[in-house]
C-alpha cells in the first residue's frame, strides 16, 4: 500500500501566476446569437458546471486547443481545468503552464487561486492585469521550484478518496435504476403482488431502551447500513429467523427501503421481515429488495406502509416466456453483481431500449404554478446571525446546487425534500434538496399540491420545467412570489388533463440512469475497477411473530 501524501511537512513557497503561466483572454464570441447545440465546449464565466454553458461550433480560428489549461472569470473569479478543446469569450482568462504539467496538478493550482477569490467583485474584477501579478502559494522541490509532480499525485489521491466514498453510492443508485426500468436485456416485465410470493411480519421490538447489548443486529427503520442500528441480545420477543428481505414501513427518509439479511436479528415494530413463500436463494431475495425499494419514494411519514398498503404493493419482475418470474436469470444477474461487479453486468444492457421509455407521457400542457405548486417564502439570515454549522444555507446562488454555507441556526424555513428556486441573484435556477437546510429569503420552497407525487424525480423535472423560464428574469427582474404564481410551466399530463407524475418520475429515471451508465462505465474503462460491493454479515436464527 502507498503511503499517503500529505501537505504538512512540505516546503511552500510564494510564487507569481505570471511567472508560471502565460495569461491571456479568450477571442470574442456574442453568446446571446450562438447555437449551444454544437459540437465544442463553450466555456463561460459561470461558477459552476465547470463553467460550461453548451456546445457550439464557430469559427474554427477562435478555438482553444492548448490544454489542459485553467480558466477564470472575470467577474466570478472562479478558476476551472479545462481538458478538451473549448470556445470561449473576452471576460474569460485563459492560463497556459509554461512548463509541461497534468490536469490534476492544474486543479491544485485552482485550488490555490481558489482561496483568493473573496477579494475580487463584479466592481473587482479579476482582470488579466490583476491575474498576472496574483500570489499563491505552492509547495516546492529540492531545488525551489514548483513541485508539480507532488500537486498532480495529491490531488489524484483526493480525487480517488472522493470516489471511494461515491462510488458504492452511484453504483447502487445505477443498480437501483437498471431494476427499476427493466434495463436488462430485451426482456418482458410485469407487474406481481409482493403479497404473492412472501409472507410479510411485523416487528415486535417497540422499547429500545430494554434491549441489552449483544451479538444479533437490531433491524430499524434506517436509511442506510442495512438498516443495522445496534447490536442486541435476545430477549422474551425472541429473534426473526435469517434469510428474509426487512421493509421499512415508516421512518424519516427510510420509509419503504428493503434490505435482505441472511441472519438472525432483532427487528423494530416500525419495519416487517418479508419472509419467501418458494425456495428463493440470497441472490434472487437481493434483487427483489432491489425492487422494493425502487418503490420508497411513495412512502413516508405522512404516508406509512401498512397492512392495506402492503397487500396492494407491487413490484416488476423480469419473466418467463410463460409470464411466470424469471428467478434464474434473477439470481444470475446478481451474482455478477456482486462476484464481478457491475463490469460484467454492464454486458446485459441495451441503451437505445431507455430512449424508447422516453416515449408516451400524454399530451403536454401549461400549468400556472400556483395551480399545481405549494410556494414557500425563506427566512432572511444575515451573515452577521449566522453560526457555523453544519446544517445546509441556501442562497441564490447557481453553484453547489445552491449551498453557500453551513449553519448552526434554525428558523421557520427549514425543510426537506423541496425544491429551492432563486427569485433574486441567480434568478430561475433551482435545485432539489433532500437534505434539511434552511432558505434564504431570496429563494422559494417549492413542492407539488399533491403530497404523494413529491419525490426526487418528479421534483426534479419540475426543476426542468422550470429553468425553460429562466432566461425572461433577471437581476433587475425578479422572479418574485406575484410571477412566480402566474408563471406558466408546460408538463405531461393523464387523459384527464392532470400532471403525469408517473411520466415524470420514469422520465428522470432513465436520464439519471444514462449519466450513471456512461460515468461508471467510464470509470471501470480507466481503471478496471469492479464497482457494486455486497457486503453481508452473517448470523444464528430464533423464531417469529405473525403480522
Amino acid at each position: 500500500m502507498s503511503k499517503r501524501l500529505k501537505l504538512t511537512g512540505m516546503e511552500w513557497r510564494k510564487f507569481c501566476i505570471k511567472d508560471l503561466f502565460e495569461v491571456r483572454i479568450g477571442v470574442s464570441i456574442d453568446g446571446n446569437k450562438i447555437d449551444r447545440t454544437g459540437t465544442y465546449a463553450y466555456i463561460t464565466r459561470k461558477e459552476s458546471n465547470n463553467a460550461l454553458d453548451g456546445f457550439v461550433t464557430d469559427d474554427a480560428d477562435k478555438l482553444c486547443t492548448q490544454f489542459p489549461v485553467i480558466t477564470i472569470g472575470n467577474e466570478t473569479a472562479q478558476p476551472f481545468v479545462q481538458e478538451y478543446p473549448f470556445f470561449t469569450g473576452t471576460k474569460v482568462n485563459i492560463l497556459s503552464p509554461k512548463v509541461q504539467c497534468n490536469a490534476y496538478a492544474l486543479r491544485f493550482v485552482a485550488t490555490s487561486l481558489q482561496q483568493h477569490k473573496s477579494k475580487y467583485s463584479y466592481s473587482y474584477t479579476i482582470n488579466s492585469s490583476r491575474l498576472k501579478k496574483q500570489i499563491i502559494l505552492l509547495p516546492v522541490d529540492a531545488d525551489g521550484n514548483p513541485d508539480w509532480a507532488f500537486m498532480g499525485a495529491y490531488m489524484k489521491q483526493v480525487e480517488e478518496e472522493h470516489l471511494s466514498e461515491v462510488l458504492p453510492k452511484l453504483e447502487a443508485q445505477l443498480l437501483e435504476h437498471i431494476i427499476t426500468l427493466g434495463a436488462l436485456e430485451d426482456r418482458e416485465w410485469k407487474e406481481f403482488t409482493l403479497t404473492d410470493f412472501f409472507s410479510p411480519i411485523k416487528g415486535n421490538q417497540n422499547n429500545m431502551s430494554s434491549l441489552v447489548e449483544g451479538e444479533f443486529p437490531l433491524i430499524s427503520a434506517k436509511k442506510w447500513g442495512n438498516g443495522v442500528k445496534a447490536f442486541v441480545s435476545p430477549n422474551n420477543k425472541g429473534l426473526f429467523p435469517q434469510h428474509c428481505i426487512t421493509l421499512n414501513l415508516d421512518g424519516d427518509g427510510g420509509a419503504g427501503l428493503a434490505y435482505y439479511h441472511e441472519y438472525s436479528f432483532a427487528l423494530d415494530s416500525h419495519v416487517a421481515a418479508l419472509y419467501p413463500k418458494l425456495l428463493l436463494d440470497r441472490f434472487c431475495l437481493l434483487f427483489i429488495a432491489r425492487s422494493i425499494s425502487a418503490q420508497r419514494f411513495r412512502f413516508g411519514h405522512g404516508r406509512a406502509i401498512n397492512k392495506s398498503r402492503l397487500s396492494r404493493f407491487l413490484i416488476m419482475l423480469p419473466i418467463q416466456s410463460d409470464g411466470t418470474p424469471d428467478w434464474g436469470f434473477m439470481s444470475d444477474f446478481m451474482k455478477k453483481v456482486e462476484q464481478d461487479t457491475l463490469s460484467e453486468a454492464l454486458r446485459y444492457f441495451k441503451p437505445k431500449k431507455y430512449k424508447r421509455m422516453l416515449t408516451g407521457g400524454g399530451r403536454i400542457r401549461p400549468f400556472f404554478m400556483e395551480d399545481i405548486l405549494r410556494i414557500s417564502n425563506g427566512v432572511r439570515l444575515t451573515k452577521a446571525d449566522m453560526t457555523i454549522g453544519n446544517r445546509p444555507f441556501v442562497g441564490s446562488s447557481e453553484a453547489c446546487n445552491g449551498v453557500t454555507g453551513f449553519v448552526d441556526n434554525d428558523n421557520a424555513s427549514l425543510d426537506k425534500e423541496v425544491l429551492g428556486v432563486n427569485y433574486n441573484g441567480s434568478v430561475g435556477f433551482s435545485f432539489y434538496h433532500p437534505y434539511e437546510a434552511l432558505f434564504s429569503d431570496d429563494v422559494k420552497r417549492v413542492r407539488w399540491k399533491d403530497e404523494a407525487a413529491n419525490n426526487k424525480y418528479t421534483l426534479l423535472y419540475l426543476s426542468n420545467a422550470i429553468a425553460q423560464q429562466r432566461r425572461k428574469y433577471a437581476y433587475g427582474y425578479k422572479f418574485n412570489a406575484l410571477r412566480m404564481k402566474r408563471q406558466i410551466i408546460m408538463l405531461p399530463t393523464l387523459a384527464d388533463g392532470t400532471p403525469d407524475f408517473v411520466y415524470m418520475e420514469h422520465t428522470m429515471r432513465v436520464m439519471e440512469y444514462a449519466v450513471l451508465f456512461t460515468y461508471l462505465k467510464r470509470l471501470i474503462g480507466q481503471n478496471g475497477q469492479g464497482v457494486t460491493h455486497l457486503v453481508i454479515q452473517k448470523s444464528h436464527s430464533t423464531h417469529r411473530e405473525e403480522w
